[in-house]
Parts: structure tokens; sequence; C-alpha cells
């Protein structure tokens, strides 16, 4: 049987997931990780999920922006489609809230799917300069030491940082381009499609002229600053929900060493996972807490204790939002089929 892109991807997520389970698995010491549960102070787990669904909220708020010179949408309704995005990406392979999140908007608000995906893809840049912004911050702010690991981890956050600088540079160049250069773009496309029959060449065509239509929010340069000031804050909140769930475990993590989780974090699912992020998220969690110290079974704890906070009211609050919309579940996992087509 042939294996198409999709089902590799799938395979090899699912593959990554149980390596970083087996991984983060097999040094639990199972009587440390009760005592810990067991003397945890769950208090914080309150002012955690808030913090969390804050963060989220300024998404739907940075959306809003983004989507602001195409048509007025309103926030409750981007909210909700991140709401239900984000449970999709808990519960459902290859990322489909990557999709869902798009399509629902495009369906509901009238507005062509192309325009609708290029400001989700405006939405992941800005992520991703976002994460440059902490990280380099971090180099700043961290203290240093002599001690290997540490170095070491450093060491490979300046890596991959420069990586991601490198990609997210790129990208947003490529759409500066796109905007700029609309007529000159679609005439280097058309060349480029010249084997195609005419049917197929004018969708596509169209398909590119929609994406660009979507990439409007980069003539403003008030609100480009307002999103990139926007990311920013939506990073230090998910640092600062790490920072309060710290107290749990009476983990004495700096503010500066919460945003260094939250960047290890980042980084590990961006790779290919299964649904929910499960083992990824844990153990990137247990070894950047490592840097700093912590013991095994309470950074065990916290990131068990962390994930499903992240998880379970995200999901819940999903599905709720997916019965607001009157949408089935079934329907939108076949979000990924939609053909993005005016």
């Amino acid at each position: 049987m042939k294996l198409d892109k999709k089902k590799m991807l799938l395979i090899v997520g699912f593959m990554v997931s149980i390596i970083c389970s087996w991984l983060f698995v097999r040094k639990i010491e199972w009587s440390s990780l009760g005592v810990a549960f067991s003397e945890a102070k769950y208090i914080y787990i309150l002012p955690t999920v808030v913090i969390i669904f804050v963060a989220h909220c300024i998404r739907a708020i940075r959306w809003e922006v983004l989507i602001s010179p195409i048509k007025k949408v309103s926030i409750l309704n981007l909210f909700s489609a991140c709401m239900i995005g984000f449970m999709a990406n808990n519960v459902l392979p290859a990322r489909l809230g990557e999709i869902i999140r798009p399509v629902m908007i495009a369906r509901k608000e009238k507005i062509g799917m192309s325009t609708s995906f290029a400001t989700i893809t405006i939405e992941r840049v800005f992520d991703i300069l976002g994460i440059i912004v902490i990280a380099s911050l971090l180099f700043c702010f961290l203290p240093s030491d002599n001690q290997a690991n540490s170095q070491a981890v450093m060491l490979q956050l300046k890596k991959w940082s420069a990586i991601m600088a490198f990609f997210g540079i790129c990208a947003i160049v490529i759409l500066f381009l796109l905007s700029l250069y609309p007529k000159k773009t679609n005439a280097v496309f058309e060349r480029l499609l010249f084997i195609f029959p005419h049917h197929l060449r004018d969708k596509l065509i169209n398909l590119l002229n929609s994406f660009i239509s979507g990439l409007q929010v980069l003539d403003h340069k008030a609100k480009l600053i307002w999103v990139g000031v926007l990311s920013i804050v939506i990073w230090l909140l998910n640092a600062a929900s790490i920072y309060v769930l710290c107290y749990s475990f009476d983990i004495g993590l700096s503010f500066a060493g919460s945003c260094f989780v939250i960047v290890c974090i980042a980084l590990a699912v961006a790779l290919p996972q299964a649904p929910g992020f499960i083992g990824v998220f844990h153990i990137a969690t247990q070894k950047s807490l490592d840097v700093f110290g912590v013991d095994l079974s309470s950074a065990q704890s916290f990131a068990i204790l962390m994930w499903a906070v992240n998880f379970v009211p995200i999901t819940v609050a999903g599905l709720l939002f997916l019965w607001r919309e009157g949408i089935s579940f079934v329907e939108i996992s076949h979000y990924d089929e939609e053909k993005i087509s005016e």
C-alpha cells in the first residue's frame, strides 16, 4: 500500500510522541510522583486557567486586527473559532485545528478560503517573531553559569532560535513582496503555470489573488505594530501561566525562567506529533526545568499538571463553542477535505 504525505506525517508524528512519552515515563519514580501530587497546592490552577484563556482572548483580538482590512468580524466569532481550532488540535491528528479555524471564519463570514488562510499565515509568522524576540531577551536576562548541561541547552536554544529567525524573516519578506507587487507576482505565477490547462491555471491564479487580498493588513503600519505588540503579550501570558503554576509544587522559577520554558515548549511542539502534543510537551517541560536544577519528580509532576491544565479546559471550551455554532464534531473532522476556493 502506497503511503501519501499526509499518512507519512501522521506516522512520524505518532512515533515522535511515543518516543518522547517513553523517555518521559521511563524515569518516573511513581512513589515520589504520588507524594508530589498529594502535597501540591491546587489553588494555583484557577489563576493559571484564567491566564491561559486571557491569552486566547488576545489571540482573537489579534486575529480581528489582521482580518479587519478585509471585513469587520466580531471578536466573539473569532474567539469561538480559536477555541474550536485548539480543541481540534488536542483531539484530532495532523493539527487539523489550524485548518478548521480559517475554514470556519471563511464560511461564517463569507470570506474567500485563501483570504482567510492568509490571515492565519501572517498570525503564525508573528508567533515565530514573538518567540524570537523573547528568546533573544533571554540571553540577556538569564544568569549564565558553567554547568555543562545549562550551556548545552542554551547553545541549542540559540541554534533553533536562529533557524526560526531565518525562516520567519524569509516568510515576512515573501508576504510583503506579495502585498507590494501583486501584479508582478501574478505575471510570474502565470508564467510558471504555463504547462497547466487554462481552467486549472485560472483557478490557481484566483486562489493566489484571494490569498494576496488577505494580506491587506501589511499596508497598515499601525496595525502591524499592534499585531506585533499583541504577539509578544500572548507569549508573555503563556510564560506567566507557567510562572503561576510553579507555585503548586513550590518550584522557585523566575519569570525569565518561565519564558525559557515556554520557548523550549514552543520549539518542541513545532515537530510532527500525536494530537494534544502528548509526550513532546512533557519531555520539553521536564528538560527545560532541569536546566534550573528542579528535581526530577517536581519537574515531571509539573509537566503532567501543566499539560492537563492546558488540555482539559481548552478541549471543554472548544466543545461548548462547537455546540454553540451548531456544528457536529464529525463535520469539522473533514474540514481538511474542504476545497480552498472562492
